[in-house]
């Protein structure tokens, strides 16, 4: 129970993710869908008359709390506790996210008007300002822990998970000379599934090892927690995904294209791209959240963390309960996307992409990415593209992937060499999808 009620408490808090996704593949001309949740202006003027993926997923994690040898994970026997290497800070980081679309399509109405409809479940889980003393002090096992007091601080946690049924316009703004201008649209009907929080508050942990019997050990706490969950946990409800809670979303973006003027060139007419976007403007609004305020000021034993259930029984059973309230909105994690695509000679390419957080990670209850910048070399034609992005992000320091697109494949992963060579990788992702592709024509 103690480690599993310290992955509840945080979230899993050693992972950090962001609704960031398909790294490389998505700045590919022929992504598709996958680009289009990124900037709904590339829909129009696009590789494809119509564009129709039947199946895709992406998985992130990152944290800059442990880093750990993949290799050494894989080949089996891997000590978590004594190989992991561990960077405490009193404001360690962590997040884990999933992002998932189901039948969707893309189609050209006319050269200058495109529409597209897609569904998507999305899930973000991120922890910011935690002890990461704290957390592998309380993760160890109490026969080999020492005493120790530790200052919590002020840690913020939240997990938010929701569908998605989006609609997309993109049209050409300006197509003259050497100059090209796309914008576009997309309206998103959220339907809201689990969301719960953690929000702690000068909260301090004393640990006093009992050697004659660990069970009896004790911790000593101050501060106050707030927590909340968007189903009846008070009454031993399990999550469950909440059918009567909605919201709307919004993305707007724009492309500009500088153009060699070639209307009748194969491949790409551009000779560098630049395209900026605003992803994910709306809330869910939980009409059945309950928040409850904790005053955490006494002292538990090991054995109180073992036999409790779960975390929320836990805390009714040995802390004073100081307020409630139902109802509660939870924001999307609306983000600033930048482009830039230099196409050097139609089939290699040098694409700078950025993606920044609107929203304050220590906001409670806020859902927020991790700023990070990728740079990826890219070998792209008509049936097949191949890339290597390297991401430098705000948590986990820099990654190095690979990836491919092979007509209606694509397979890949923005960490896939960083997992594989070095001793200390701090995050993995990985991404793969299934479409039915319909190309244009003339290219």
């Amino acid at each position: 129970m103690k480690k599993t009620l310290l992955l509840l408490c945080f979230f899993g808090s050693f992972f950090y993710a962001r609704s960031q996704s398909y790294f490389g593949f998505r700045d590919d001309n022929y992504a598709g869908i996958q680009s289009a949740i990124f900037n709904p202006s590339v829909i129009v003027d696009s590789k494809y008359r119509a564009d129709v993926t039947l199946f895709s997923a992406s998985g992130t994690g990152q944290n800059d709390l442990y880093s750990v040898n993949f290799a050494s994970i894989l080949d089996g026997g891997y000590d978590f506790d004594t190989e992991a290497n561990k960077n405490f800070k009193s404001n360690n980081r962590g997040n884990f996210n999933i992002d998932i679309l189901g039948p969707s399509v893309m189609l050209n109405i006319t050269p200058v008007h495109s529409v597209a409809l897609f569904t998507r479940v999305r899930s973000v889980t991120n922890l910011v300002d935690v002890n990461g003393q704290l957390v592998d002090e309380v993760n160890k096992d109490t026969d080999f822990s020492n005493s120790f007091m530790i200052q919590g601080g002020n840690p913020n946690g939240v997990t938010n998970s929701w569908a998605e049924i989006g609609a997309s316009y993109a049209t050409v703004l300006l197509d003259r000379d050497d100059h090209f201008v796309k914008g576009g649209i997309t309206v998103k009907y959220l339907m809201a599934g689990v969301n719960g929080y953690l929000n702690g508050n000068d909260i301090s942990v004393a640990f006093n090892r009992n050697n004659v019997n660990p069970e009896l050990s004790e911790y000593y706490s101050t501060g106050t927690l707030r927590t909340a969950a968007s189903y009846d946990y008070d009454n031993g409800e399990d999550p469950k995904f909440d059918a009567g809670s909605a919201g709307v979303g919004f993305d707007l973006g724009f492309t500009y294209e500088y153009r060699t003027n070639c209307h009748t060139c194969i491949g790409n007419r551009y000779k560098f791209k630049a395209a900026a976007s605003i992803t994910d403007i709306g809330k869910l609004n939980y009409k059945n959240v309950v928040e409850n305020t904790y005053n955490l000021n006494g002292r538990v034993t090991q054995d109180d963390i073992e036999s409790a259930d779960n975390i929320f029984e836990f805390f009714n059973a040995n802390y004073t309960k100081i307020s409630s309230r139902k109802g509660i909105q939870a924001n999307l994690p609306t983000a600033l996307h930048t482009n830039f695509d230099w196409n050097i000679n139609q089939k290699f390419y040098l694409n700078l992409s950025t993606d920044f957080s609107l929203v304050d990670a220590k906001k409670v209850n806020g859902t927020a990415i991790a700023n990070s910048v990728t740079f990826t070399p890219r070998y792209e034609t008509r049936q097949f593209s191949f890339y290597v992005p390297v991401t430098y992000m705000e948590y986990s320091g820099t990654q190095i992937g690979a990836g491919f697109r092979a007509g209606p494949l694509f397979v890949g992963s923005g960490t896939l060499f960083t997992n594989l060579f070095s001793n200390t990788s701090k995050g993995c992702n990985i991404y793969a999808g299934l479409k039915i592709p319909i190309y244009q024509n003339y290219n």
